[in-house]
């Protein structure tokens, strides 16, 4: 049956990665998925492993940076299923540079997909769930390196901050449409992309190890638990809470 049954899903950048895993894991609990992102054909793929084993996953183009985009990707869910009950804003790109050479154009693209993606989604489906009279839940993909600053990584840090401060503000607004944000913010996991910076020199994950109490990168299956929690039934007093799984890191004050 699952833990959650007859919900309906919308999840960000559901093609590849902890969104993917997502979209696996809440389908598992019995909800309807949206797999929303700009890779169709990825989005596609996921849903095929969901029909396969028994679940329902529908895919979405959008592009979380374009209002207009997600707009009319959010009716098109709503249309097709009749309600949404939980966002998973998950869309999200590194951006790594020297700050003094970053570019405009780099600046914006993290700003814009990590933070004004996050707002644009949100938004539309809180205005969704008010209209409709839904209980909903928002869960925000964070990173720990919103709490944690990074050299070289300027815009990345700084939209996950303010992703942070986003969540806070929407719980505290949205509370009394009985919307309830929350946010994840995750360690390094054993992505397709962290495989690839590791295997063309650009990532030390054994440096990274050393740092992580608990010595190991996580997998992006340890994430989707806390997701579902936050948005079951047992969650129903929680909001504005950002929640750290990352192995101990932003705990560990030895370098």
């Amino acid at each position: 049956m699952g833990l959650l049954p007859g919900k309906v899903t919308v999840i960000t950048g559901a093609g590849r990665g902890l969104g993917k895993a997502l979209a696996l894991r809440f389908a598992r609990e019995g909800s309807s998925v949206v797999l929303a992102g700009r890779s169709y054909d990825l989005l596609g793929k996921v849903c095929d492993e969901i029909r396969a084993s028994g679940g329902e996953g529908y895919p979405v183009r959008m592009d979380v940076r374009d209002p207009h985009s997600v707009a009319q990707a959010v009716e098109e869910a709503a249309s097709r299923f009749g309600r949404i009950d939980v966002l998973i804003n998950n869309s999200g790109i590194s951006m790594v540079s020297p700050s003094e050479s970053l570019s405009h154009e780099d600046w914006k693209n993290a700003i814009d997909t990590n933070l004004s993606g996050v707002f644009f989604c949100s938004r539309a489906v809180a205005a969704h769930m008010i209209d409709q009279g839904i209980s909903g839940c928002i869960i925000n993909i964070s990173s720990t390196f919103g709490k944690t600053p990074v050299p070289r990584r300027a815009a990345y840090c700084a939209s996950k901050a303010a992703v942070d401060m986003l969540t806070r503000v929407l719980a505290a607004e949205w509370a009394e449409k009985k919307i309830r944000v929350n946010a994840i913010a995750p360690g390094y996991l054993k992505t397709e992309f962290i495989q690839q910076l590791e295997e063309q020199g650009k990532l030390d994950t054994r440096s990274l190890k050393k740092r992580i109490p608990q010595g190991r990168i996580g997998s992006a299956e340890e994430i989707t638990g806390m997701a579902v929690f936050m948005a079951g039934d047992e969650a129903t007093y929680m909001t504005g809470s950002v929640v750290y799984i990352d192995g101990g890191w932003t705990a560990y004050g030895f370098v």
